[in-house]
């Protein structure tokens, strides 16, 4: 799934491409969350890093063809606050002296998380973070045509593959965000503001209790396969390149994702 350029949300029609830089920021920015259905209200309590990846995570919700799940969203967000948990731990600041603490407890824990070769890889969690994956790829292309209305993201420490599947499945046996978040509270204030950001654009069966949302349907039997057939260096090792290579390289080594899609069709 990708977002659509030419058709619905964006029209493109009264304003032609090459007059797009001659617009003011706010009608910039307003042409990108239109297209990506979110108002700007939405991102206020959102770091400028992220605003671009909610948005993108508000859109794939509602869009999303295989229905993403309550798990799937938490280890996405989990995942986006490696990089302001890297800055806390890194920060000279001495009043980050106090919360730096935590920051490196819960750091360390989340990439203990990350999956290792042998463990198995759930193929629908591999789809929907493939579809979300395509869905910021074309979001920071369409960003980049409008002049960049929103911050890029560091693509470096905004998506592990490891992570978010690893997350998933601790997520679904024995942890919980709440236990997680308890160590760092400035992390657990953040994200907070992700998901209360999110939340109203997802469907109402996500919150649902555990097997409440496909009740009357018979459970398709769990496709998984061996991590250790697709993996691949960290994202977090990895370095986004603008010139002589694709810069969307970080979203696509070490994740099964695009192997998946091709083995589903």
């Amino acid at each position: 799934m990708t977002l659509s350029l030419s058709q619905g949300c964006l029209n493109l029609s009264n304003t032609q491409t090459s007059h797009l830089f001659k617009l003011s920021l706010a009608r910039r920015q307003a042409l990108l969350l239109e297209t990506l259905k979110v108002k700007q209200t939405i991102l206020d309590p959102v770091p400028a890093l992220l605003k671009l990846p909610i948005a993108v995570s508000c859109y794939w919700l509602q869009s999303t063809e295989a229905k993403a799940k309550l798990h799937h969203l938490q280890a996405l967000l989990l995942g986006m606050l490696m990089g302001p948990l890297h800055a806390m731990i890194n920060s000279p600041d001495k009043e980050h002296l106090q919360q730096e603490g935590g920051a490196k407890m819960l750091y360390d824990e989340l990439r203990r998380m990350q999956t290792r070769p042998g463990m198995r890889l759930d193929l629908d969690t591999a789809h929907v973070f493939c579809q979300w994956q395509c869905c910021l790829q074309m979001a920071m292309y369409l960003n980049q045509l409008l002049s960049t209305p929103l911050p890029e993201p560091d693509l470096t420490r905004l998506y592990n593959g490891s992570l978010v599947h690893g997350l998933c499945q601790q997520l679904l046996t024995s942890t919980s965000v709440e236990s997680l978040l308890s160590m760092c509270p400035k992390a657990k204030q953040l994200y907070e503001h992700l998901f209360n950001a999110t939340r109203s654009f997802a469907p109402a069966e996500l919150f649902l209790p555990k097997g409440k949302s496909n009740s009357k349907k018979k459970k398709p039997k769990k496709r998984s396969t061996n991590w250790s057939k697709n993996r691949g260096g960290p994202i977090s090792n990895t370095r986004c390149s603008h010139a002589g290579s694709n810069r969307f390289g970080p979203l696509m080594v070490e994740n099964l994702e695009e192997e998946e899609t091709s083995e589903l069709e």
